[in-house]
This record gives structure tokens, C-alpha cells and sequence, in this order.
């Protein structure tokens, strides 16, 4: 989880000020970023190399210091893992088509030899230089044939490492798209796919809502229990959306402990009411701590629905759910605020006012 308590990252990113003027390391942003992460002690195997690389000498030399940060940071980002896989899919589509060039070569070779045999047996009439013009020419043609097969089985092997690098873009797609704590959409998925849905909803004149979601008192829970058990609230609320979203709802995590849900050919109404269902699963899970069972009381949420209006753009949409979510936490959180319809029309394209339609606590 990225804890963004400000007198928290304050102190974090004093100790990372500290070790580097200490060891007289550049304070660059990729310096910075690997004392940072060792400063909040998240990547046990980040801090163990540079503890290891500190008991030799006591120092931590720039280029020392940069294999770590390529080691443990900079491979670790899926843009970095999909430039890796690029080069070696360009590599093994290079094998191929010098590999092809060879096969065409060989037949090539293969067809001369049959003509040049077709053409000397047309001109002998000696069996025995026939003889000697067959066993040549069979003996170039299991020379092709055994050069084939091998580059039959190259690649055939080269295939294997193409379909072998697909699967790894694939796979660093979906990472690239994912957030690693709650395996929701992230920031960056959301973005994309609220402008794809906006498009679709104005182009099938069909209704889209939009459910901004916060965790209440986030930040009191983090300081009184810790940020480790921070994220088991943050997994325990992306579950929640997880399974409660279908077809082709998306639910991401927006950035700390705030969360969106895009329902497409939602209307504003059902919206509603699966803005009251999350609240109430979310506020019926009781928390306990692994280790001894102490209960921790439950966690509840604040949520804002808004609805498509037909031509605005996804920020202005993002911006009125985000206010019903601000009218939701002013009002008490742990409820529901939605954007209220003008003479109860609830159609695309509908006007809405600026006010906002009250749930009731569900706890």
C-alpha cells in the first residue's frame, strides 16, 4: 500500500535525505526513490542487498547503488518487462525469417540439383553414368532433407519462444492494469476504460452511472492499528467490489483508500440502490486481527452515484460523482449521496440537479 499521511511521508523522506547525504550519493529522482523504498522498509530483499552491500565497506558506491535500483526497482515495472519481452519477440522473429531465408535457400538448392540431373540424363545413355546420376542426385536430396529437418526443429523452437514471449506480454498487460494490493483495476485501467464506456454510452445513447466509494476514518485506523493491517481493509473492501460487480462493471482502485465502480447501461436509480448493497456488505464484515482474534470493529464507506449526462466528457462525470461523494462524507459517511433527477426522469440525457438524493445509514 503507498501511505500518502503526509507527516508519514515527511519523516520517510527525511531518513532517505539522510542516508544519502550520509554516503554522499546523488539525491536524483532515482536516488531518491531507492532510499525512499529503503526508508519505509516495504521490499525486505531491497533492504537486505544494501545492508549486505553496507557491512563490507560501510560505503555504497553509485554504480552499487544503481544494480540495486535496476535489480529491485527498475525491472520490477511492468514497462521494463515489456521492453525485455520486445526484445527478445524481436530477436526470435529475426531467428525465423533467417531461418526461412535457409529453407528457401535449401529448396532452391534441392530444385537446381533436380534440374541439373534431368538435363545429364536426358544427354547419357550409359547405365552406368545414369547410375552414378541418381546416386548423386539422391545423395543431395537426403542432404536437403536432413538440413530441412533441422531447420524444421529450429523453428519449430523459435515458435515455441515467440508463443512462450506472447504469453508473457499478455501477462504484464494485465499487470500493467492491475493493482497489486487489492488485483482491482488501477488508476490508469479506470482512466482508459471510463473514456471507452463514455464513448459507448453517447454512441448507443444507453445509460452509464459511475459510484465514487472512500473508506471512512481511513487514516485514524492506519495510526491506531498499522499500516499492515491498512491493507488487509483495503483487500478486504476490494473483494467486496470484486464479487459484486458483473458483465462488464469495472471496479479500480482510484488511488489510496478511495475506490470507483463503472456501471455501463446503468441507470442512475439501480445505480443507487448498488451504491446501498456495497455500503451494507462493506459495513457487515467484522475485522480481527490474525494473531490473536482481537476484534477490530468493521469498516464503512462513503459513496457517490452519478450518471452520464449525453456529450460531457468522463472528467466532468468523474468530478460530479466525486461532489455526491463529498455530500455523502458531510453528511455523516458511512451513506450513500446521489445525484438527484430533475421531475423523476431517470432517461439518457436527462438533466439533474445540483442537489442530492439522501440514503439512510446502513448500519
Amino acid at each position: 500500500m503507498i501511505n500518502r499521511d503526509h507527516d508519514y511521508t515527511l519523516r520517510v523522506a527525511g531518513t532517505a535525505i539522510d542516508r544519502i547525504k550520509a554516503l554522499s550519493l546523488p539525491a536524483d529522482p532515482q536516488g531518491f526513490e531507492l532510499w525512499y523504498c529503503y526508508a519505509t522498509g516495504h521490499d525486505p530483499e531491497l533492504n537486505g542487498a544494501i545492508n549486505r552491500a553496507l557491512e563490507t565497506t560501510g560505503r555504497l558506491s553509485i554504480r552499487e547503488a544503481e544494480e540495486i535500483y535496476h535489480q529491485y526497482l527498475a525491472s520490477s515495472r511492468p514497462e521494463t518487462k515489456i521492453n525485455d519481452a520486445g526484445s527478445r519477440l524481436s530477436i526470435e522473429v529475426d531467428k525465423i525469417v533467417e531461418l526461412l531465408d535457409e529453407l528457401i535457400l535449401s529448396t532452391s538448392q534441392g530444385r537446381d540439383d533436380c534440374a541439373e540431373a534431368s538435363v545429364k540424363l536426358g544427354q547419357s545413355s550409359d547405365s552406368n553414368a545414369v547410375r552414378a546420376i541418381a546416386d548423386a542426385l539422391i545423395k543431395s536430396l537426403r542432404a536437403i532433407e536432413m538440413r530441412n529437418s533441422a531447420l524444421e526443429q529450429r523453428l519449430s523452437a523459435a515458435k515455441m519462444e515467440v508463443e512462450t514471449v506472447r504469453g508473457e506480454l499478455a501477462a504484464v498487460s494485465i499487470e500493467a492494469s492491475r493493482d497489486p494490493l487489492t488485483a482491482l483495476a488501477n488508476r490508469r485501467e479506470f482512466e482508459r476504460a471510463i473514456e471507452e464506456m463514455v464513448e459507448g454510452a453517447h454512441r448507443q445513447q444507453a445509460p452509464l452511472s459511475l459510484l465514487m466509494i472512500d473508506i471512512d476514518h481511513f487514516k485514524a485506523f492506519n495510526d491506531r492499528f498499522g499500516h499492515v493491517m491498512g491493507d488487509s481493509v483495503l483487500r478486504l473492501v476490494g473483494a467486496v467490489l470484486k464479487q459484486s460487480i458483473k458483465g462488464q462493471d469495472l471496479a479500480a482502485r482510484y488511488g489510496g483508500e478511495e475506490f470507483t465502480v463503472i456501471l455501463p447501461n446503468t441507470t442512475i436509480a439501480n445505480a443507487d440502490i448498488v451504491a446501498q448493497q456495497l455500503c451494507r456488505q462493506i459495513a457487515s464484515r467484522e475485522l480481527k486481527r490474525r494473531s490473536d482474534g482481537e476484534s477490530l470493529g468493521s469498516i464503512t464507506v462513503s459513496i457517490g452515484v452519478a450518471a452520464y449526462r449525453r456529450g460531457e466528457r468522463s472528467r466532468t462525470l468523474i468530478e460530479r460523482a466525486d461532489a455526491a461523494l463529498y455530500a455523502a462524507k458531510s453528511a455523516g459517511r458511512n451513506c450513500t449521496r446521489c445525484e438527484k433527477p430533475l421531475n423523476g426522469n431517470t432517461s439518457v440525457g436527462a438533466s439533474f440537479d445540483t442537489t442530492f438524493s439522501s440514503v439512510s445509514s446502513p448500519s
